[in-house]
């Protein structure tokens, strides 16, 4: 619905709130809740207060089309880039205009499947370890959270891909600096008013301290790098040797930058995507049987790079169900966009320093556009339904120029993960319970309790 101001102005409509910051404690509380409720209630895209801010929350594809794509060249990164430029610097993630297009141009040849193919030994070893720990978990019986376990093993997997360092030392500092980041980011972007990160205020005092400890790491291994003392086969080797058109390279500091965009990129939305797609697989039993027929289709042997290699594509339903995974449950849960002059739509105008809201966890939960949304279903990913599906129905990856350069890479280390859990493995959620959406940088499960068993073939073969 069209709302005419009195100046003849066209506006989405939207809930009329007489709390002073309108929607703003509900977007506190749960804003995966307020988006897709609000845009089931409007029947599409819809205005929200958040205290003195209006947000535009555009769902029907056209709108989005218009914004990411046809006009992109209209719009910013939103609000919410600001506050995770002060932690990551202005990479890829965080960075427009002519910076954003030099960096991506020189960054995608990195991300080539050749490349990420040669990573496959690198996710094995760190799944190794990451059974190591389980063992344990497994011997004791007891109940844990699965999260922290599964966020350690895409830690690892990409502080090595991209460092290609001997991180062993350091690598639990670095991922205590990212959460302490991630943290001070979430509270940052949210507030209503927020307080500039020069203040000296403790949450600000130990931004600093963080950043200063993994700017050190990195540093010291872009400074290895440079005098050919490091892994020649690391992410960041490749990014050393890019070139573009004219011959230019990246320096130091726009390594840096690029270096934490992937150690947090990588982090959070591949662990995320793992945590989801176990959990949804305990509380969905006929798929987990599919799932795990296919990974039992090569026993004894998924502790060989070159067994898995050969085994991934042929894990056609076991990559549906991580699809379906992140349609429910998508690791990167909205983005924003701020207008940089007027736009006009169908049925409304945006004026410049509109805020602009695409939430990939509305729109693929929508009745309009899938059929019973909320039940967990791969059969929805076949071929032939990827390829009859109209756009910006799917996108947990994001769309057209602003895809996700990691996405290969992601896809390729949440099948390793899980089917290395899965080979030996039987997971059980404690008491089936429902777990909460947690979105922050990343829409991370909160928490997933789980009791693992060694499955009985495993056992037998090592007793």
């Amino acid at each position: 619905m069209t709302v005419l101001t009195r100046t003849g102005e066209r506006r989405l409509d939207g809930p009329v709130l007489r709390h002073p910051l309108g929607v703003y404690p509900e977007y506190r509380a749960d804003p995966l809740t307020l988006f897709y409720d609000n845009a089931l209630a409007y029947g599409g895209s819809v205005r929200l207060r958040l205290a003195h801010q209006q947000v535009h929350l555009l769902v029907e594809p056209e709108h989005i089309e218009q914004v990411l794509v046809t006009h992109a060249e209209r719009y910013e990164k939103g609000i919410s880039y600001r506050s995770l430029n002060y932690l990551l610097g202005p990479g890829l993630l965080t960075s427009g205009g002519e910076l954003w297009k030099r960096q991506r141009a020189l960054i995608k040849p990195a991300f080539a499947r050749r490349h990420v193919e040669t990573e496959i030994p690198l996710m094995v070893e760190c799944a190794q370890r990451m059974r190591t720990r389980l063992d344990a978990r497994a011997a004791d019986g007891e109940a844990f959270d699965l999260v922290p376990e599964v966020m350690g093993f895409a830690a690892d997997v990409v502080c090595r891909a991209v460092l290609g360092a001997d991180l062993d030392g350091v690598l639990p500092q670095i991922e205590d600096d990212v959460r302490q980041g991630v943290s001070w980011v979430m509270q940052h972007m949210s507030a209503p008013i927020q307080i500039p990160p020069e203040l000296p205020t403790p949450g600000n005092r130990r931004l600093h301290r963080a950043r200063r400890r993994l700017h050190q790491v990195v540093d010291e291994v872009i400074g290895k790098h440079r005098h050919t003392e490091g892994d020649t086969h690391s992410l960041l080797a490749r990014l050393l040797a890019a070139r573009d058109d004219t011959g230019h390279a990246m320096d130091d500091e726009q390594l840096r930058h690029e270096v934490l965009t992937f150690l947090l990129a990588g982090h959070e939305t591949t662990g995320g995507a793992l945590a989801w797609t176990i959990y949804e697989l305990c509380r969905n039993p006929a798929v987990l049987d599919r799932v795990r027929a296919e990974i039992d289709a090569y026993p004894d042997a998924l502790d060989d790079p070159e067994v898995v290699r050969a085994a991934l594509p042929t894990l056609e339903y076991t990559g549906r169900a991580i699809d379906e995974a992140m349609r429910l449950h998508p690791p990167a849960w909205a983005f924003s966009r701020t207008a940089l002059e007027t736009d006009h739509f169908d049925r409304f105008d945006l004026a410049p320093g509109a805020i602009v809201v695409i939430s990939p966890f509305v729109n693929q939960r929508l009745p309009q556009f899938w059929d019973s949304p909320l039940t967990y279903d791969p059969d929805r990913f076949t071929k032939e339904r990827n390829r009859a599906r109209p756009p910006f129905r799917y996108f947990p990856f994001g769309w057209g120029a602003h895809l996700c350069v990691g996405q290969h890479m992601a896809l390729i280390e949440i099948r390793v993960g899980l089917a290395m859990l899965l080979s030996r493995y039987d997971i059980e959620l404690v008491n089936g319970m429902r777990v909460r959406e947690n979105p922050e940088i990343s829409n991370i499960p909160d928490p997933v309790m789980i009791r693992l068993s060694r499955r009985e073939h495993v056992a037998a073969q090592e007793a």
